[in-house]
């Protein structure tokens, strides 16, 4: 009897279970951050089921083939996003093939309409059972009942059972439990960190996450978390953010670091993080850089959290649009643009970037409407600009059979850039690559409308992003030229100009177009052919163009960058009358004191000393707010350019995360404080030194 025992007690304890939040590693690591929410579903199921199971919990690939090299779980639970659900998917359905696997899916890349939902389980049949909304509790109740079917995943839907917030298909039919309520006291949800859970994702390339709220009270149709269901906001104990930031603090091997939070700076606790953190970066230096979704309709205190992290987080104010039609359409209010100004213009004597987003080709969208969005928020004097383009998200109005309908939405697929891979499982070569949709037309814009979008999008990314001109912007701005103007004149002369950057431009739309697909299938059919996902990964095709271009302007044409930049400034100030002999000094010299600092930029060895009447040590010191005019030396002086050591170790911690190849490179310009890097400068001889940047604080 007690050898029954025994037997009945590693037979409980053996049920292994899995939880994967897959990324692809093919050319970089694509999803370089811990696997946040899957931790979360593991660590609440580790709790609840105790001894009777084992866990395992997954990022890499690699890793997870090993893993199954010698574990068989019983149960497999895959988090899927839009950079993952091809992959997450191949290893499902091997593992039901060789093993029997159940699998559990869960996460925000699935549709909420029924109709939807019930095509999408049949284009992937691999998905045992789908789970829609927090996925902790369901978890649980999945596995006690699959324990009640002897984990005969068959069976149970033969019983057609209705499971809380779980889909699934039996015999063609969509069986949809009720949703529970949301969790309302999510301390009931053990930490991540909790035994050293996360352990393993601390290393040279995965960014550490912390969420401190979940849920978003506003609508915007374009988005997960725009539904009724995600609209009341929950908040973690005080004592579990101190916990886990203190517990990141201690072996955090990366530079950033993420608050995943949607609308952090909405509640005054919020205050308190952002202090807490800002007292790790004095005691340790770390963060260098945090990155929020900060709060719509916070102005204040989201100036205050900015301002408590020194340049660590970039005062934003996202827009995705300032036309009010388009706003109307996808149900979302933005600050007032006076406000926005106000972000915007702190950043100037704060010492930090400024952030703002645009969504290009969302609902209702116009190319007039789009480039006035961009100048509007440019205008402003926002540092840093993205214009995304909009994604046809599984679960988002915008993206639903009727949005699509009522705004004659078109759309393109594509390889989702840096989200494919060939990886080993059991001896098995598994070619992944994840297919994308982004909507390239509507009602009021045309397919070369939106190309001349894109155009913008690479202008912006180039001239005005991570402050790359940002000296120049500064100057024309106080000489009364708009800086929409300037961008304008940039984006005219790079789409029809000559020379070295206009021809980057044609490269870059031939290659944007070369990289869409009419149908989602024949881009399939195509790469499942041999040897497609081989020249996906040499850089052939599916390269992010925004990354490869800018990266090419930057890395590679920074003196042609400068003399475009500086040409269309001279003719900006003599079409407004204010050009003359002092001006013409100035920006000669302003030109190269901003090309040494920002060429060859990866090569920390590179020093350069110029002579300059102009005081640009001063001048960067305060980030160049002050009148040039003003600050003259007595007599020409030698300034020295260089990278101090704290700029060293952080160009040398990216170039470690993301690698030299041009794609790494294109990253590190999505992903890093670029202005930061850009070189030091003293007056040679002496210890009088511009801060790091123009733009930043932080050392």
């Amino acid at each position: 009897m007690v050898v029954g025992e025994a037997e009945e007690r590693r037979e409980r304890v053996a049920r292994t279970i899995s939880f994967a939040d897959l990324t692809h590693t093919g050319q970089v690591v694509s999803a370089n951050t811990f696997p946040l929410g899957a931790a979360m579903v593991a660590a609440y199921a580790r709790q609840e089921l105790g001894d009777a199971v084992e866990i395992g919990i997954f990022r890499y690939p690699a890793d997870f083939s090993r893993w199954l090299e010698t574990e068989k779980p019983v149960v497999a639970g895959f988090s899927i996003f839009a950079w993952n659900m091809a992959l997450s998917h191949e290893y499902a359905r091997r593992l039901k093939d060789r093993l029997g696997t159940v699998t559990v899916f869960g996460g925000v890349n699935i549709p909420g309409d029924p109709d939807e939902m019930k095509d999408f389980l049949a284009r992937y049949p691999a998905i045992d059972f789908c789970v829609e909304g927090e996925g902790e509790l369901a978890f649980v109740e999945i596995y006690r009942t699959l324990e009640r079917f002897d984990f005969d995943a068959e069976a149970l839907k033969r019983a057609r059972v209705a499971l809380p917030n779980t889909r699934y298909l039996v015999d063609g039919d969509l069986i949809a439990g009720p949703m529970l309520p949301r969790i309302a006291d999510l301390s009931i949800i053990p930490s991540t960190f909790a035994d050293g859970f996360s352990d393993k994702f601390f290393d040279d390339h995965l960014i550490p996450l912390v969420q401190t709220t979940r849920g978003c009270p506003y609508s915007c149709t374009f988005c997960h978390e725009g539904g009724r269901y995600f609209n009341k906001t929950r908040r973690f104990p005080w004592e579990r953010i101190q916990y886990e930031l203190d517990y990141i603090a201690d072996r955090v091997k990366v530079p950033d670091f993420i608050i995943t939070d949607l609308n952090f700076g909405m509640f005054e606790e919020d205050i308190a993080t952002a202090e807490y953190v800002a007292g790790l970066q004095d005691r340790i230096g770390w963060p260098k850089f945090v990155t929020i979704a900060t709060a719509k309709n916070h102005k204040d205190r989201v100036l205050d959290i900015s301002r408590i992290l020194r340049g660590a987080l970039p005062p934003g104010a996202a827009v995705q649009s300032t036309d009010p039609a388009v706003l109307e359409t996808i149900k979302r209010k933005n600050l007032p643009l006076d406000a926005v100004r106000e972000v915007a213009r702190t950043a100037e004597t704060d010492g930090a970037v400024s952030f703002s987003e645009v969504i290009l080709c969302l609902p209702g969208d116009s190319k007039a409407a789009h480039f006035r969005s961009v100048f509007d928020v440019i205008d402003k004097g926002f540092t840093l600009v993205r214009t995304y383009q909009f994604l046809m998200l599984n679960g988002t109005e915008a993206a639903s059979r009727a949005s699509r309908q009522q705004h004659q939405l078109k759309t393109r697929f594509r390889v989702k850039p840096m989200n494919f891979g060939k990886y080993m499982l059991w001896d098995e070569e598994l070619a992944v690559a994840e297919i994308e949709e982004i909507c390239v037309s509507t009602a009021h814009m045309e397919y070369d409308d939106y190309m001349d979008c894109r155009d913008l999008s690479l202008t912006i990314e180039i001239f005005n992003n991570n402050g790359l001109f940002f000296e120049l912007f500064q100057f024309i701005d106080r000489m009364g030229v708009s800086r929409a103007d300037f961008i304008r004149a940039l984006y005219e002369y790079a789409t029809q100009g000559q020379g070295v950057i206009p021809d980057l431009y044609r490269a870059y739309r031939v290659e944007e177009a070369r990289n869409l697909w009419d149908s989602g299938e024949g881009l399939a059919a195509f790469l499942a052919q041999p040897g497609v996902i081989d020249r996906y990964l040499s850089g052939e095709y599916g390269t992010n163009e925004i990354y490869k271009y800018r990266a090419l302007a930057m890395f590679e044409n920074m003196p042609a960058l400068h003399d475009v930049a500086f040409g269309a400034a001279r003719s900006l100030l003599e079409a407004h009358g204010v050009w003359n002999a002092e001006v013409e000094a100035y920006l000669a010299q302003l030109k190269t004191f901003s090309q040494t600092r920002k060429q060859s930029l990866m090569d920390t060895g590179y020093q350069a000393r110029d002579v300059y009447t102009f005081d640009f040590v001063a001048l960067a010191r305060g980030n160049f707010v002050q009148d040039p005019f003003a600050c003259r030396f007595d007599a020409p002086t030698e300034i020295e350019v260089f990278h101090s050591p704290s700029q060293r170790e952080l160009i040398e911690g990216y170039l470690r995360q993301f690698g030299t190849s041009l794609i790494g490179l294109g990253r590190i310009l999505n992903r890093a404080h670029v202005a930061q890097m850009y070189r030091s400068a003293r007056i040679a001889g002496t210890d009088i030194v511009a801060s790091p940047n123009v733009h930043s604080s932080v050392k």
